[in-house]
This record gives structure tokens, sequence and C-alpha cells, in this order.
């Protein structure tokens, strides 16, 4: 059964979660208005448009996620089902997801239910059990908008602002906001790999705090090496980009293609178009599993798909930033700090990837040992 397990710094993970929501939003949308004072049009015109195809998105998918679920009962022995305890009226979620406040709301509700539960979550050492339940969903809701977040604004408007400002370097027009927007985005990207690797490739394993911090190294590396090696790329070829992410995105379908075994063809068909941007930056073998449907995916077969993944990633990453190294003799320091921070980045990132599976993987998964389940909270007047 799917699970997911709390523990006392969940409780300030979500807090932050939602501050970063907030900004990172926020930042986005003062540096498109930034772009207009400059009278960067084009520049203005794409930031704002990723940005408001964000927002509606999101507020799609949160208004479904907000109904869907319902009619949804945890377990008869739980006195009370819904874990929203800011607004329990589904309207009310409803109507604050059209004003697209969705996302940072369901990580405020996270927040105050760990909050609520503080001391229990610090002593219990195992952290506190949720199974499928509204609460479950609610975990698994807000991550999934932290992914679609993640990939439609954060990842574009990362590129876009480090692209400019390497473009303005030598004008000296790089204002406040852009050195502050991109640090958020490229934050928002990494917590948002690192978020979903957690909950999907290691939801049986009972990770510690720095089991997170590890994982979020990792990703910050190599995501740091991917944008780089892009903008870079795209500085001086700003035209052959699309090739290599075109083959990319073709090595991954033709991947999942070998790999497909289920029977329901909507698998492939959400594989191509919701999942595979995600590997354009970290790999995850979650979605793969998913491909196969009830036949075996075995620790050689995703071994391999692993090592074949990593290797063309960081293929991409060195042609990418030596062409530019080797071919442009102008801004040679530029080139070459760019050309060692995409291979430190990458190599380091891997490496430390490589480091964070095997702690965790070192222990045995967490079997059905009686742990309590919080599925809901609930909130009594004091005598």
């Amino acid at each position: 059964m799917a699970e997911v397990r709390l523990k006392w710094f969940h409780t300030f993970l979500f807090l932050f979660q939602a501050i970063l929501t907030i900004a990172d939003t926020s930042t986005d949308i003062m540096t498109c208005l930034t772009y207009r004072a400059n009278d960067d049009q084009q520049w203005f015109a794409v930031s704002l448009g990723v940005t408001l195809l964000t927002l509606i998105v999101l507020c799609i998918w949160s208004v479904i996620a907000s109904t869907s679920r319902t009619w949804t009962k945890d377990d008869a022995d739980d006195e009370t089902g819904n874990p929203d305890v800011i607004f329990r009226s589904t309207t009310i979620n409803v109507a604050l997801a059209c004003l697209c406040v969705g996302p940072p709301l369901h990580s405020v509700q996270l927040f105050i239910f760990c909050a609520c539960r503080f001391k229990e979550l610090w002593n219990s050492p195992d952290g506190l059990r949720i199974e499928k339940g509204r609460l479950y969903y609610l975990y698994v809701h807000t991550l999934n908008l932290k992914m679609v977040e993640g990939l439609l604004e954060s990842a574009p408007q990362l590129m876009i602002q480090v692209y400019v400002m390497v473009m303005q370097r030598e004008e000296a027009k790089i204002e406040l906001i852009q050195m502050i927007s991109a640090p958020v985005s490229f934050l928002a990207l990494v917590w948002m790999s690192t978020s979903m690797e957690v909950l999907r490739e290691f939801e049986k394993y009972n990770l510690t705090f720095l089991h997170n911090v590890v994982i979020f190294l990792g990703n910050a590396g190599m995501i740091a090496a991917r944008t780089l090696a892009i903008v870079f790329f795209t500085l001086y070829f700003p035209w052959r980009l699309p090739y290599v992410i075109g083959v990319h995105c073709l090595v991954m379908v033709a991947t999942g293609f070998l790999l497909w075994r289920s029977n329901r063809k909507q698998d492939m068909f959400v594989f191509i178009f919701a999942y595979s941007p995600f590997y354009l930056f970290v790999y995850s073998s979650y979605y793969l599993k998913k491909l196969r449907g009830t036949a075996s995916f075995g620790a050689a077969l995703q071994t391999l798909s692993t090592i074949f993944w990593h290797a063309l990633f960081t293929a991409e990453n060195i042609v990418m930033i030596s062409v530019c190294f080797f071919l442009h003799d102008e801004n040679k320091w530029i080139n070459t700090s760019a050309f060692a921070a995409v291979l430190i980045g990458n190599i380091g990132g891997i490496l430390i990837k490589w480091l964070s599976w095997c702690c965790c993987f070192s222990g045995q998964p967490q079997g059905d040992e009686s742990i309590r389940r919080p599925t809901t909270i609930i909130l009594r007047p004091t005598n």
C-alpha cells in the first residue's frame, strides 16, 4: 500500500515550501516587469507567457484535485476524515484554487498538521505513517503541483533569466530582482525534483534529514550543470538547441517504448506528454516502472536504464559546453568558468546521487510494523 512518513523536519519543509512557492511566482512577475521597464519586449512577452500559462494550469489542476477526493473516506476507526485544517469546505478550496492560491495553501495545510503534532513527530524515530486517505492525497497532490510548477515555470524562467543576465553582463543592466529571481527559480526546481524523488523512489525507506540533504545536493549539482550547458550553448548557437532537446526527448520516448509492457495505452501517452520533460533534468525509475505494468522491472534492468540515462545526460552536457569552449575564443575566462562548473556539477552531482542511493538503500525497506497512522487531525478545546 502507498504511504508516506512524516517526521519532525517536515514541519519546517512544508512551511518553507509554501514560502518558496509564493516567492518564485512573485519574483518571476517582478522580473517580467523589469524586462518591460528596460524595453526588452521580447523577454517580457516570453517570461509573462510562461508565468500565465503555469498559473492557468495550476489553477485547473488544483480545482480538479480539490473536487476529485471530496467523497474519499478514511478508515472507520477515525473520528473525522478531513485533514483540510484551514478550510474544510470544498467550495472554499475550489474558490481559492481559482484565485491561484491553491499550491501554497496546500503546503500551509500540511505545515499546520505537522505543527499540531510536532511533539509526536519529534518523539517518533520512524515517523508517523500516512497511508491512502485524504491526508495522503493532499500530500501527493501538493507535490504534483510542485512538479507542474517546476517544469512549466521554474525551469524555463531559470534558463531565461540566466541567459538574459549573461547577455547583459557587459552592459551593466542586470537588475537586483534578476539576481534574486534566478536563484529562487533554481531552488524551486531542485526542491521539486528532490521532493518527487523522495516520494517516488524512497517511499518504502526510512529517510533521515541527512538523506534528504544529500539527495538535494545531488540534484542541485546536476540541474546547475544542465542549466549552464543549455544557456551557453543557446548563447552561441540559438537555433541548434531544439535539436539537442529533440534528440534527448526522442531517446527517452524510444526507451519508454522498449520498456513498455503495460496493457493500458494511456500509460505511454502520459509518459510522453507529462513525464518525459522531467527526464531533461533528473532521472527517475518510478515513471519507467509504470510503463512496465505487471511485468518485472528487475535490478539489472533498472541499473542498465539508470547508467544509460546518466551517460546520455553527461554526454549532452559535455558536448554543449565543449562546443562553446573550443569554438569561441571571446570571453575565454567566462567560457572556461562555465566549462569547469558544468563538469564539476555534472560529475559531482552523479557521485552524490550514487552516495544517496547507497546510503538510503543500505537498510531494509520499512515493513508493516505497528506505527500510528494519523490520517486526520482532531482539534478539541482544552479545559
